[in-house]
């Protein structure tokens, strides 16, 4: 991936990245090296596409060009697309499955495995951030809905559902505060011991006040935020429906945003849904994670990650009848 002249061309760079772990669940990471205008910054090992080949194709030549190694499946991650100074690119990233052989600098590169939460800590190129922050959340976000399938149906789910990802959303707006103390308090509980991460859909005070890991603005917050409204301690997320609001989430520095409603829902049947093209639109925009939300089931993972999104969020078909 490494270029000695940057490449000046008024077209859009299509660039392959790959996501490889070992066995520790550590990820490789490569250093760009001199005389490279951005030497010394890391990146994840990848290339640029040649003329009529796909990403699949360059990702497999490019980790066997600069690592020494096989790739024999991988599966399409998120699609970042990131405007350099000197060029647009997309990074079509895509997490290595099954590979042979070790890896290597073949080309004088220096290598680092870390773990996802180190990942934080290393100078990427500005194109990477936002895998770094993908990487670092699952493929589906769990919002709740007590006044609709009740406390005790959602208790009793999350046990099973925090095996298929770590992210939940306390989205209980009507809930008078004492109550939702508990509530917080209990999911919190089945949470904390599996490093699942709790944000909750209410004002930066009652964040603070029953200590979840982070906040989740609606789109009428989000339009009141001039800066990001907790510190890095915290994450911050962002219901968004248009590239106005997108853009307002960057402008705060969110961690990631939810984008919709994709498809019809029965809780807002009146409401026109975006569609793939204009969620594809959005995650385009964005350069940072996107979750797809309205009328998602886990039939739409991959249509989701396939547009670009970081995976879905889901509400109905996480409590309604229990066939997830």
């Amino acid at each position: 991936m490494c270029a000695s002249t940057p490449n000046t061309a008024p077209n859009r760079i299509e660039v392959a990245a790959g996501i490889l772990t070992d066995g520790d669940g550590r990820i490789l990471i490569a250093q760009r090296k001199y005389p490279d205008h951005h030497c010394g910054k890391w990146e994840f090992p990848g290339g640029k596409l040649k003329r009529d080949e796909t990403v699949g194709q360059a990702l497999q030549r490019e980790l066997e060009e600069e690592l020494g190694i096989r790739v024999y499946r991988a599966e399409p991650w998120v699609t970042v697309h990131h405007d350099y100074s000197d060029r647009p690119i997309t990074l079509n990233v895509l997490r290595v499955l099954s590979y042979d052989g070790v890896p290597e600098g073949r080309e004088g590169q220096a290598l680092q495995w870390l773990q996802p939460p180190d990942l934080q800590e290393v100078e990427f190129l500005e194109g990477n951030r936002s895998i770094v922050r993908s990487l670092q959340l699952p493929s589906q976000y769990l919002i709740t809905d007590a006044q609709r399938f009740g406390r005790e149906r959602i208790l009793s789910r999350l046990d099973t559902l925090l095996e298929r990802g770590g992210l939940i959303q306390v989205r209980e707006k009507s809930m008078p505060h004492p109550e939702l103390r508990e509530f917080v308090g209990e999911v919190l509980a089945k949470s904390r011991g599996r490093r699942a991460k709790v944000l909750l859909n209410a004002s930066v005070d009652t964040v603070i006040d029953l200590d979840v890991d982070g906040i989740h603005l609606t789109s009428s917050r989000l339009r009141t935020c001039d800066r990001r409204p907790l510190s890095n301690r915290y994450w911050v997320a962002a219901s968004c429906h248009s590239e106005a609001e997108i853009m307002m989430a960057k402008r705060i520095n969110a961690d990631f945003v939810v984008a919709g409603p994709v498809s019809r829902t029965v809780s807002h049947p009146g409401t026109v849904p975006l569609g793939w093209r204009r969620f594809a639109a959005l995650c385009a925009k964005a350069d940072l994670p996107v979750y797809a939300l309205g009328g998602m089931r886990p039939k739409d993972l991959q249509q989701a990650q396939r547009v670009g999104g970081q995976g879905i969020a889901m509400i109905g078909a996480l409590w309604g009848n229990g066939n997830i």
